[in-house]
């Protein structure tokens, strides 16, 4: 198969250099026979009036046919190959000096015959053959008369059979075998040249393919789907490469318009405690002699939580950004779902019960193996379960259901919180989001900790489903696999 431009030029220049030889080769063979004929014409233009003016060859309008195989038997000794007709004044053959019965068309078209008889002719002039039905041959004619009136024409074919036989091996095994064998031998260098110029052209073509293969081959299939020559292939990488640089541009926007948004966010996050903090050292640092111990107290533990909360908030955007960089690849391994969020309860439980919230777990505990990274995961579900107690009131409840499915296992983090409104509820894994009525969580949330849970569900491949009713309580599901 001819995938490589190279051949399929090779095998197209071969084909028009054949078919050029072959159109040549022809267009030669019928230049030689016309330059042949007409020489030959030329030489014997003079014959049929010599061979006339010897003898009376009609007389009373009957043809005189000892006369005329005398004539032609004198004619035949100097060029043998000549064959001598005698007509009347419409073409019809009245005798002939043919041996045998040779004759096969019985009347000769008289139009040639006149156009040799002017004086203004371009040879050769080819005329009927009588001795052939189809044969059109080069002749020499004059006319035939009686006192001085038209009687008939001697006609002589110039190349009769003896010539054509002469021809066929002198001609064709001679002088047209070796105009072939030129020829053949000028368009095979003429071809040799052509394929290594082609070679030297399309070398350069080969490489630029190969390395822009070599390019895509890693993130791009489509080049390995469409096989064919390095045109083929150039064109198949032209358009990964449009394709890849649209996919690119489209995220390079999408990148700018995240930085911007991201940039705004953090610039209004981390001037919030700064200028918290900063406020209150300024007060301390003025008014130190007028505040009381108790005072001083209060605003270093202000100015120690907002400070607490800013290490958060450098702490999950760094973490959000190797996220969103790809850099964090999940090392999955198996491991007990259950025996995690039992862990993760465990860290939870004294601060649920400081704000009064029950927090438990529940399901299937003895069956809930999963393959995935168990620090990623184990980072979900903190911050499910921080979400949920910043939003559950005291008397609410925390639950962690674990379910077995067909092909893994479904973990829910459930609350009696406030709830999310339905037009919010898809802006949850948006950084730096806050719900507009919650209040309590302006010290300790950085507004990143679902947009955490959301790129790490994304690396194990689990989409991740929010129930909410408002005043009612919400419920966060995720679904990791045993494989």
């Amino acid at each position: 198969m001819l995938n490589r431009l190279y051949l399929k030029l090779a095998a197209s220049l071969v084909l028009v250099f054949i078919l050029v030889g072959a159109v040549v080769l022809w267009l030669m063979g019928n230049a030689m026979d016309r330059y042949s004929q007409a020489v030959t014409q030329q030489l014997n233009e003079s014959v049929a009036m010599y061979v006339s003016e010897e003898l009376q060859l009609i007389s009373q309008g009957m043809a005189n046919g000892d006369a005329l195989k005398q004539l032609a038997h004198h004619a035949m000794i100097i060029n043998p190959s000549i064959e001598v007709y005698l007509l009347d004044r419409q073409g019809r053959v009245l005798d002939h000096a043919l041996p045998g019965e040779q004759v096969v068309q019985k009347r000769v078209d008289l139009k040639p015959v006149r156009a040799f008889l002017q004086s203004h002719r371009v040879l050769p002039i080819l005329g009927d053959d009588p001795s052939s039905l189809q044969d059109q041959k080069v002749f020499s004619a004059h006319e035939v008369r009686v006192d001085d009136r038209l009687e008939g024409y001697i006609y002589i074919v110039l190349e009769g059979q003896k010539h054509e036989d002469v021809e066929q091996s002198v001609l064709h095994h001679q002088v047209f075998r070796v105009s072939a064998l030129g020829l053949v031998g000028a368009l095979a260098f003429g071809l040799l040249a052509a394929l290594l110029m082609f070679f030297r052209f399309t070398h350069r073509l080969r490489r630029l393919a190969k390395k822009t293969e070599w390019f895509f081959r890693e993130d791009d299939t489509a080049l390995t789907a469409r096989r064919g020559d390095e045109i083929v292939q150039l064109e198949t990488a032209v358009e990964a490469m449009q394709q890849r640089i649209t996919r690119q541009m489209g995220q390079i926007r999408e990148a700018d318009d995240m930085r911007r948004e991201l940039i705004a966010n953090i610039s209004h996050d981390l001037r919030t405690p700064l200028t918290n903090m900063l406020g209150y050292i300024e007060t301390l640092l003025l008014k130190q002699d007028q505040l009381t111990a108790e005072q001083q107290t209060r605003y270093l533990n202000i100015t120690r939580n907002h400070g607490n909360r800013l290490g958060r908030l450098v702490g999950d955007l760094f973490e959000l950004a190797k996220l969103d960089s790809h850099a964090v690849e999940p090392h999955k391994e198996p491991f007990s779902l259950a025996e995690l969020a039992q862990d993760v309860v465990q860290d939870f439980c004294i601060r649920a019960e400081q704000q009064g919230v029950l927090l438990d777990i529940s399901g299937d505990l003895a069956n809930a193996q999963v393959n995935a990274d168990i620090h990623l995961i184990e980072r979900v579900l903190e911050n499910l379960v921080d979400n949920a107690l910043r939003h559950t009131p005291s008397g609410g409840r925390i639950q962690i259901l674990i379910q077995r499915q067909d092909n893994g296992v479904r973990c829910s983090v459930s609350d009696t919180g406030e709830g999310i409104a339905s037009k919010d509820v898809p802006l949850v894994f948006n950084r730096f989001f806050h719900l507009r009525d919650s209040g309590r969580d302006s010290l300790t949330s950085t507004g990143l900790g679902l947009a955490i849970v959301k790129r790490i569900l994304d690396l194990h491949l689990s989409p991740i489903n929010v129930e909410s009713r408002l005043h009612e309580g919400t419920t966060f599901a995720f679904e990791l696999g045993c494989r």
